[in-house]
């Protein structure tokens, strides 16, 4: 996964292809748990990655596009999110829910 910082948040609001951003807090348990099986995906699909954010650190984000809760993965594409996963049920799902967005867009 991929930090994102603040000072590469601009650029990546201007990315042309779709980013997958998977939401978290660090002490939220359940995140953990999720991130877990997001490197599971990971280490299956070479080329997907995800790229990781800290809610705590962009409030704005969150408000803007009225993130409900942690852990969430967004389809993000120019800054805007396209769609959001809240219910983290298994690898299989997350598999899923990836190919679906995949086959929506370019990711």
């Amino acid at each position: 996964m991929i930090d994102i910082k603040k000072e590469q948040w601009k650029n990546l609001l201007h990315h042309k292809e779709s980013l997958v951003i998977f939401v978290h807090t660090p002490f939220c348990a359940t995140c953990q748990l999720a991130e877990r099986m997001l490197a599971i995906l990971e280490e299956a699909d070479q080329a997907q990655f995800f790229y990781r954010m800290n809610a705590s650190f962009f409030p704005e984000f969150m408000k803007e596009n009225k993130i409900q809760s942690v852990p969430a993965l967004l389809l993000v594409k120019d800054g805007v999110v396209i769609d959001q996963l809240y219910a983290f049920e298994s690898v299989t799902k997350l598999h899923a829910v990836l190919e679906g967005w995949k086959q929506k867009q370019s990711i």
